[in-house]
């Protein structure tokens, strides 16, 4: 008998399945053809309507209101030192100027497998035009990026140039940039990168207008997983709430995880970020932003690194103020598109329970995983349960849930009262 009392009285709680009116609002969404699996990449508008940290009031309805599979990933920026090799580095003569193919087998000598063991001249003459010939003949992945670091007092600006060879002789263009290793009042000015350009190359060799024996080791940089996500930006907008420190407010599930110059040109800016802690501010990061023309070239800084995501921040300022964005790289959504269409993206509400991640092993299978998705774009925004789905959750399945215990043991007891009085009866 109290097992069917509680089932009566559950029922209702267990009957509670998700419902776009469950949900604040949404968006329609336009979806490909002839594809079961579908990927949206969440724009801000998503993020700016979630009310969650962890994007945990997202789903996807179809026409007929159910809930369709899905699952959310997002590939993360790996940390440089996880993309980086090292490469030998070696000093030679740059070789006549203006001369594109200049023979460097005179001046090396390389192991049967091409990676070069030394050079043969002991000491440059004085007055000669330096390079540094960098030996990537072991690495075989393609390479992103060459970076470099300087003698611990270096202090310089220089334009190099990159060229890569198979052969030692035959050399083409793979890269220039402007290198810079400067102490600025509002912060330390690096940029220590120069990108590549086409075919990966067994030879690197960097040339300039310039002391190269600054640069005192160097670094492959392999192309990251995130080579094929386009990073996103936002201005930002703020108040001033001291001198010198702005506040700004960020949607809770923002994945910002870098900080940088907005639109401006010329500038170098100190910054400190601080967030909330307790009645408190606590800092979580600080260095300086830059973005410089130096000898007709850009030298754009790589910003500021953030770990969020963060709702609000505060940003001291060295320097004159001048605007700034954050980026991130946005989460993907993978759905199934299961029943009619047009399919609905419900998002807002404090009290939504995800559902099982049905879709989640399914990616991970490396047959399916790799299959080609259907690309899904947000459309039309609609309303769905109304702003009254964004008030916090009253917390009135809990009280139903304490009442059906309370009552259970009641009437636990009153069965266990009449099976004494049943039994002195008996006696």
């Amino acid at each position: 008998m109290i097992f069917i009392v509680l089932l009566v009285l559950l029922a209702p709680i267990s009957a509670q399945a998700s419902s776009p009116m469950d949900f604040a609002r949404g968006y329609l969404l336009e979806t490909q053809a002839d594809f079961a699996l579908q990927r949206l990449e969440l724009p801000f508008e998503v993020y700016n309507a979630s009310v969650r940290a962890d994007l945990g009031d997202l789903r996807v309805f179809n026409a007929e209101g159910a809930e369709v599979p899905m699952h959310l990933r997002r590939i993360e920026a790996q940390p440089v030192a996880a993309q980086e090799v090292p490469l030998p580095l070696f000093r030679v003569s740059g070789g006549p100027e203006g001369v594109q193919d200049y023979d460097f087998r005179m001046q090396v000598r390389t192991s049967d497998q091409g990676a070069v063991l030394e050079t043969r001249m002991t000491a440059l003459p004085a007055g000669t035009d330096q390079a540094l010939l960098l030996d990537a003949s072991a690495i075989t992945e393609d390479i992103a990026a060459l970076r470099f670091e300087a003698g611990s007092s270096s202090s310089a600006f220089i334009r190099v140039e990159v060229r890569g060879s198979d052969d030692l002789y035959s050399w083409r263009k793979a890269g220039s940039a402007v290198l810079a290793f400067m102490e600025h009042q509002n912060g330390r000015i690096l940029q220590d990168r120069i990108m590549i350009h086409g075919k990966r190359w067994k030879y690197y060799l960097l040339t300039g207008q310039a002391d190269l024996s600054v640069l005192a080791k160097a670094h492959a940089q392999k192309v990251s997983g995130e080579s094929g996500l386009t990073r996103r930006f936002l201005p930002l907008h703020g108040e001033v709430v001291e001198d010198g420190t702005y506040e700004y407010v960020l949607p809770p599930a923002l994945p910002v995880d870098v900080l940088d110059l907005g639109d401006v040109e010329n500038a170098v800016l100190g910054v400190k970020v601080l967030t909330p802690l307790k009645d408190g501010w606590r800092p979580v990061a600080e260095g300086a932003l830059f973005r410089l023309t130096v000898d007709g070239q850009l030298l754009d800084g790589p910003g500021l690194a953030l770990h969020g995501p963060h709702e609000r921040l505060r940003i001291v300022m060295q320097g004159a103020p001048v605007p700034l964005r954050v980026g991130w790289l946005p989460h993907e959504l993978v759905f199934m598109s299961q029943g009619p269409g047009p399919y609905t993206l419900a998002l807002g509400s404090h009290s939504g329970k995800r559902g099982l991640d049905m879709l989640a092993a399914m990616l991970d299978d490396k047959k399916i995983g790799t299959l080609r998705l259907g690309t899904a774009k947000i459309a039309a925004p609609v309303v769905l349960g109304g702003e009254d789905r964004l008030l916090p959750d009253p917390g009135h399945a809990g009280l139903v849930l304490w009442a059906v215990l309370g009552l259970g043991v009641i009437l636990l007891g009153f069965m266990a009262w009449q099976l004494v009085r049943t039994l002195d009866h008996k006696k």
